[in-house]
């Protein structure tokens, strides 16, 4: 039977990680599902979930994730997941995508991801940017999020256009047409 894997690694962006990540996965015969990887300035950051069919000797996997740690000064941690946590997500109603834009400021997102937990909003994926190219520095963030049948949407956009005007970003708020995936 599969076990299923959750990967974490992060640390200063060199060039290989990558490839020298993935081919300790190859050498102990680690599927890789679903993976998301990003360079946030000078820092990269990987998450993996993985499958593996065969009987892993553990201290030499371990011996060669600790020798790519300390090679490439990145920390990696990785633990066994249920099949239930490995399983896709099902969206429970529309999913939206909403985008901020304006001035950095410190609770951004906290204000933000407080009036969708308030709302009972699942967030299915957040990026965040901040430039210091113009002044004051430039932030933005995209969120991806799951809002339940429940949730009447004209209210919800308006506490969130109202805490944007009040905290003083910009946002645009718009419906995923599935049919469009």
């Amino acid at each position: 039977m599969d076990k299923k894997f959750l990967l974490l690694a992060g640390g200063i962006d060199k060039k290989g990680i990558v490839y020298k990540l993935t081919k300790i996965l190859k050498k102990y015969k680690f599927n890789i599902e679903d993976s998301s990887m990003v360079m946030l300035r000078r820092t990269f950051s990987i998450i993996m979930l993985l499958t593996n069919k065969n009987k892993i000797d553990e201290k030499k996997l371990q011996k060669d994730i600790c020798d790519f740690m300390n090679e490439n000064q990145m920390m990696v941690d990785m633990r066994i997941i249920t099949k239930n946590e490995m399983r896709e997500y099902k969206e429970e109603g529309k999913v939206y995508l909403i985008s901020i834009s304006g001035a950095d400021k410190i609770g951004i997102v906290n204000k933000i991801t407080e009036v969708l937990f308030k709302n009972k909003i699942n967030i299915i994926d957040l990026e965040t940017k901040s430039s210091d190219k113009v002044i004051p520095h430039a932030y933005y963030m995209y969120l991806e999020v799951d809002i339940p049948e429940s949730v009447n949407i004209k209210n919800f956009e308006k506490k969130l256009k109202k805490l944007c005007e009040k905290i003083g970003v910009n946002i645009s708020i718009r419906a995923v047409d599935k049919e469009i995936l």
